[in-house]
């Protein structure tokens, strides 16, 4: 497959994320929202549509129906396959007994309940009880067409009409217009997690749902499917062929990729460093990285012969993949380029740190700026040489390098807490820092070849591995020199 123009794609994780979109939505390709926030705030999402995407903008959007969150799961924490759909439940104080005394019971999410309710059929069952322990869908609840028809019907036309629905019945007398929103740009087909225990169980589904979402019209717009796997099936070659090939023919016009938990710039062992300079190569290409990261070209390849291929949680290498027919990435405002199917709850808030653009990695305020001697970085002007210069770095470090630091301000320490906290104006930096710069990385990869990406990763190899606070977060580049040009 020739090579594509990349494109990034943001998904709107909540609506506290409004000011980010505002401000770089006429930079952007697109941008997707999740129906667990519709269903959350359905009139906010239809307005934001209307902003985004009407006609003054004219955005391309996606929703995301989310299906996959009430299939089987694996615990993060036990390795164990689940059927209880705890994940998308919450402590909740309800009414009970006749005198409408309020308990705290596990319930059902009020978002994925009226999802569930709204998709019918098997999701309706599936949130129906939420103290039933086997609610999760089940391969063996798919096995007839006819449900697998219901399904596919059922989360195509919630795609379809959802957003235009309410905007009609809630939005459009505050604006005094009548408009018709745009649809979205393509529709996707219901997808769950092909969990690894199950795997010819699940793909069997995911490729009969997408069969039948495309056999749907869908009012002329193209009909893309979700490939959700675990990432461990990048180190069977012969599974991710077979995978392409039967995707592929189920007729789909794209397909996403979501590997669940792959990291991109996962870092390799340290022990490469003491490999002889002429043995580097062949130690780089026998890690799990390398291995991965090479499949994943492989698979964007093939797929891209005959399909559009997009990667829901992907970064930097994901975007340069576009010189193999990768046609764009999604990710957060500042997160989200790769993710767990099922994330840990209960774990803190990580602080936002700033995205060195050199390596494409986020690293702590005291890495980077411990490197500035070395680097001889003393003032603004040699701090938008060497690390960046874009808008939101100008604006920080406008007078004096120390200004740096503003990135990662941190609150006073509040009472009881082990650690202080980042100030929010420091979290928004760093966030419309990342977003610039990727705005900025994808232009660049568009006009440049797969060699000049691989010397870029050369060079920014050699000047950040000499840095004593910064070495150890280099390792990827690698790799990814290794995966890109093999």
């Amino acid at each position: 497959m020739p090579a594509v123009d990349a494109s990034v794609i943001l998904r709107l994780g909540s609506h506290s994320e409004k000011d980010y979109f505002e401000k770089v939505i006429r930079f952007i390709d697109g941008y997707i929202i999740a129906a667990n926030l519709v269903e959350s705030t359905p009139a906010a999402c239809a307005s934001l549509v209307f902003r985004f995407s009407g006609d003054k903008k004219s955005t391309p959007y996606f929703l995301d129906p989310m299906t996959y969150a009430f299939g089987a799961y694996m615990d993060p924490e036990t390795g164990k396959v689940r059927n209880d759909l705890d994940w998308i439940k919450s402590d909740q104080k309800l009414k009970t007994g006749k005198k409408g005394e309020k308990e705290t019971v596990r319930a059902f999410k009020r978002s994925y309940r009226n999802l569930g309710e709204k998709f019918g059929g098997p999701f309706a069952e599936a949130v129906r009880d939420p103290n039933n322990k086997n609610a999760a869908i089940s391969p063996e609840d798919l096995k007839d067409e006819g449900v697998i028809d219901q399904v596919a019907s059922a989360v195509v036309r919630y795609q379809l009409e959802r957003i235009r629905k309410t905007f009609s019945e809630e939005i459009e007398e505050d604006f005094g217009v009548t408009h018709d929103l745009p649809l979205p740009q393509a529709v996707m087909a219901p997808y769950f997690y092909i969990e690894p225990s199950a795997q010819a169980a699940w793909l069997d589904v995911n490729l009969r749902l997408m069969r039948a979402t495309v056999a749907l019209g869908n009012k002329g717009l193209p009909a893309h499917g979700v490939l959700c796997m675990d990432q461990g099936v990048l180190c069977k070659k012969k599974d991710i062929i077979d995978i392409a090939d039967k995707v592929v023919g189920t007729g789909v016009d794209g397909v996403w990729l979501w590997f669940s938990k792959l990291n991109e710039d996962e870092l390799i062992a340290a022990r490469h460093e003491h490999v002889s300079p002429k043995d580097v190569k062949s130690y780089i290409r026998s890690t799990s990285t390398f291995k991965k990261l090479s499949a994943l070209r492989e698979l964007v390849e093939r797929l891209s012969e005959k399909v559009e291929v997009y990667n829901m949680h992907g970064g930097f290498f994901s975007l340069a993949l576009s010189k193999f027919g990768m046609k764009g990435i999604s990710h957060g405002v500042g997160y989200g380029e790769r993710k767990d199917v099922v994330p840990i709850v209960g774990q803190a808030i990580p602080m936002v740190r700033y995205y060195l653009p050199d390596i494409y990695r986020r690293l702590g305020i005291p890495d980077i700026e411990s490197c500035f001697n070395s680097l001889s970085i003393n003032q603004p002007n040699d701090f938008y040489d060497q690390i960046c210069d874009c808008a939101i770095c100008r604006g920080v470090v406008n007078s004096d390098v120390e200004q740096f630091r503003l990135f990662g301000e941190l609150q006073p320490r509040k009472p009881g807490k082990k650690r202080s906290t980042q100030t929010p104006d420091a979290a928004k930096r760093c966030r419309f820092h990342f977003l610039l710069t990727r705005i900025r990385e994808r232009d660049w990869i568009k006009n440049v070849t797969v060699q000049e990406i691989a010397e870029s990763l050369t060079e920014a190899d050699k000047q950040w591995s000499e840095q004593r606070t910064v070495k150890r977060y280099c390792s990827h580049l690698k790799a990814w020199k290794e995966a890109l040009i093999e």
